[in-house]
């Protein structure tokens, strides 16, 4: 019976020896491994003064009277020269998307490239500028003044509105935005993977609300949490060579005045947040956008984190607006920071395992080179100095310590391998 019992006894130890010496391979020396201490976190960290934009800053400023120019429809009835005397002026209704324009009275007179609109028996008359009543006055002085066609004081013409002149801009979208279900908006949608990779809008935005921040209420909203923290205005309309006072880098040699990147001089690009004292001043100018020009929200899909080992492998979004260290990244992945979640693979080690895996690597790429930092979780969850800020790219591997390896395997091959048969 002892020579059996020593017998027994021996193998178990050989077992767990055995296992801990296979399972103690990491990849990784200590030799290779940089202490979390000696990463310079305080660089990655975003500052606490850090503010949101004010989005009103995104909108132009509203006229207090709409004033006319090239594009505009103005409803114009004269009575005994546009239409008969003893026919009333026809009415044109607005449509949903022009809900704050009055109805139309007259016949419809578009105002031509050049700023003039063409009635009868008047030259052209220069409407650009001038505001509804001040073009009606200036109609009447035409026929009652400059040709004398009319009795001044008799006349009955009426000026209005008609349409308003649009403004075709195209919206770009990769942040999964569905828009806001206008059937009047055309839209076209890129899938990858039978998600929602980039949207594309083209929109007819009204005089003066030819912005950017209505381009995005027309087209889902403000930018979510898969776009980057900044809005980019591709300048390719009518104000291609206005200076925005936002960030504009010098561009590239170019064709058409049109740099050939978006880094050119015709992009501006305006950030959703920033430090506060040194948030850029933004220019109404910047955010008017006119016939041609795009606004493009950028996706973040680069900026994500991966785990392996211990930790089930993912790929895993990094929050946008504030930063996450080692334990915050292994929380979001699904493991508590000590080792309780885990790979299929590492199952058998660490059922009713005794000691928690402590060893975190952190692999990062610094350009051609890769670094590994070594995190202790055991110190990590009481010192913040050892709590490394993840950045995008990093991939997490949580794994054993040599000791805890031989402590969990000799636990588990005493468990089930032979203290239950030996006193059977």
């Amino acid at each position: 019976m002892r020579t059996y019992l020593t017998k027994r006894i021996f193998s178990l130890l050989m077992a767990g020896g055995l296992l801990s010496v296979a399972a103690g391979c990491q990849t990784y020396g200590p030799k290779d491994l940089t202490p979390a201490k000696d990463v310079l976190n305080a660089s990655c960290c975003r500052p606490d003064t850090e503010t949101e934009i004010n989005f009103l800053t995104l909108r132009q400023t509203p006229p207090e009277q709409y004033v006319l120019d090239k594009g505009d429809i103005l409803g114009i009835y004269i009575q005994g020269i546009t239409g008969d005397k003893d026919v009333p002026p026809p009415v044109n209704f607005p449509n949903a998307r022009d809900v704050d324009t009055d109805p139309g009275l007259g016949y419809p007179v578009p105002v031509r490239d050049d700023g003039y609109i063409s009635l009868p028996l008047v030259t052209p008359i220069r409407v650009t500028g001038l505001t509804l009543s001040q073009a009606e006055r200036k109609i009447v002085g035409a026929y009652t003044k400059d040709k004398k066609i009319l009795l001044e004081g008799n006349e009955k013409i009426i000026v209005t509105l008609m349409k308003r002149r649009t403004y075709n801009v195209l919206v770009i979208r990769e942040d999964g935005s569905s828009g806001n279900g206008n059937n009047n908006i055309r839209r076209n949608e890129v899938y990858v993977d039978d998600e929602i990779k980039s949207e594309s809008f083209s929109i007819d935005l009204p005089a003066y609300e030819n912005d950017v921040l209505h381009a995005l209420s027309e087209t889902g909203g403000l930018p979510g949490q898969r776009a980057l923290n900044e809005i980019t205005i591709l300048r390719g309309g009518q104000n291609r060579g206005s200076n925005g006072s936002v960030i504009q880098a010098v561009g590239a040699p170019s064709m058409g005045g049109i740099s050939s990147t978006i880094d050119g001089a015709n992009a501006i690009r305006i950030p959703i947040r920033g430090e506060s004292g040194s948030f850029p001043q933004i220019s109404e100018q910047d955010i008017i956008l006119k016939d041609g020009d795009v606004v493009y929200i950028k996706g973040r899909e680069r900026e994500v984190f991966y785990t392996g080992g211990l930790l089930s492998g993912g790929r895993f979004p990094l929050p946008r607006d504030y930063d996450i260290d080692v334990l915050e990244a292994i929380a979001i992945a699904g493991g508590s920071g000590t080792g309780s979640s885990g790979s299929n693979g590492a199952q058998a080690i660490r059922f009713g395992e005794v000691k928690p895996a402590t060893q975190v690597t952190v692999l990062r790429k610094c350009g051609c080179e890769q670094v590994a930092i070594d995190v202790d979780l055991r110190y990590a969850l009481a010192d913040p100095t050892e709590r490394v800020i993840i950045q995008p790219g990093d991939l997490i591997v949580l794994e054993y310590r040599k000791n805890e390896i031989f402590v969990n395997s000799a636990a588990q091959v005493l468990k089930f391998g032979g203290i239950f048969n030996v006193f059977r």
